[in-house]
């Protein structure tokens, strides 16, 4: 079976090397860097983005787009969302009839839509139709280090869902089916923003009761718009929901909640944003995550709060005191 990788970063890597490694299967992973290319071929390693990590002598890497694409029989996209628009157009005339899986966790930003609407809307027909979403809690690092993780695999043909996780699952990963593609979508781009909230909480020195009520009522947010958006409710009580968001919003190895937890010390957003040769795809999402939840008329004051702190320069302390000093209501509510 031929499989390329689209994506070098940290994620990328990591799931190409569990391909390579646990499957035994010959893989291509394409580089948009020729220095990362060459570090994985000439070192069998990607220090840019996966230092510490041995990978595979099944793992070869390439500079070649239309090689990694055209001849690849399932072809896994682990781009950053911010990026997918224009990568998408230059992967679309490779395609035929490959099978498509995404990794990235995020939205279409200049549409206000679905990365899976904007795959069906760029991508040639069959290549189009054989579409599917993974996610769940699975940061890369422990992934490459063979830590036990469970994900989700997403697509509305099931045949497509049942047969990547025939082939993707293993004694170190294990895949759950869904026909739900939206709802693993949302899950997987909300919980950076909540994880954003999160660490900007423990970066104010507040303790597990702050933080466990911000997660709790941001989970609540993410459901409500995924319902009005057509999701299914269980979905976000699943791999893709809530246990993405613990991760993300508990994990210290966590981008967004890194982020968050600087920004709540005090540091100045462009001063972090310097420091980091990583995307954290929160400060994206949580544009688009807005602009949706104006569409269908969902409030999301948490989410809300994220962005007037990064985008409108509202302090911390004053985020905090408009949310908690809010008008009182029932627990549960998705309307």
């Amino acid at each position: 079976m031929k499989i390329s990788v689209i994506g070098a970063g940290s994620w990328g890597t990591s799931f190409a090397n569990y391909l390579a490694s646990a499957k035994r299967l010959r893989v291509k992973i394409w580089a948009l860097e020729s220095e990362v290319a060459e570090d994985i071929n000439k070192n069998r390693i990607n220090s840019t983005y996966l230092p510490e990590i041995k990978l595979s002598e099944n793992l070869q890497a390439t500079t070649n787009l239309e090689d990694a694409v055209k001849n690849a029989e399932i072809l896994i996209l682990a781009i950053p969302s911010k990026f997918c628009p224009n990568m998408y157009k230059k992967i679309a005339p490779y395609l035929k009839s490959q099978y498509i899986v995404s990794l990235t966790k995020g939205l279409d930003e200049i549409n206000i839509n679905f990365l899976s609407n904007l795959m069906k809307e760029i991508f040639p027909k069959p290549a189009s139709e054989n579409i599917s979403i993974i996610s769940g809690p699975s940061f890369a690092k422990e992934l490459a280090q063979k830590f036990p993780t469970a994900v989700v695999v997403a697509s509305q043909k099931e045949k497509i869902a049942k047969e990547i996780q025939e082939k993707f699952s293993s004694e170190i990963l294990r895949l759950y089916v869904t026909d739900d593609v939206h709802g693993v979508e949302l899950g997987g781009a909300l919980k950076n923003v909540i994880a954003i909230a999160s660490g900007i909480a423990a970066g104010m020195g507040f303790g597990y009761n702050s933080i466990a009520s911000l997660i709790t009522r941001g989970n609540i947010e993410i459901i409500r718009l995924g319902i009005k958006l057509g999701a299914k409710e269980q979905t976000f009580l699943g791999l893709s929901g809530i246990g993405d968001l613990m991760l993300t919003c508990f994990g210290p190895l966590s981008r967004n909640r890194t982020f968050g937890f600087r920004v709540g010390k005090g540091e100045k957003i462009e001063d972090i944003l310097k420091d980091s040769k990583f995307v954290v795809e929160g400060l994206t999402t949580v544009k688009t995550a807005l602009k949706l939840a104006s569409k269908v008329d969902v409030e999301m004051p948490i989410t809300e709060s994220v962005y007037k702190v990064i985008y409108d320069n509202i302090p911390v302390k004053e985020a905090l005191k408009r949310l908690m000093s809010r008008t009182l209501k029932k627990e549960w509510n998705i309307k």
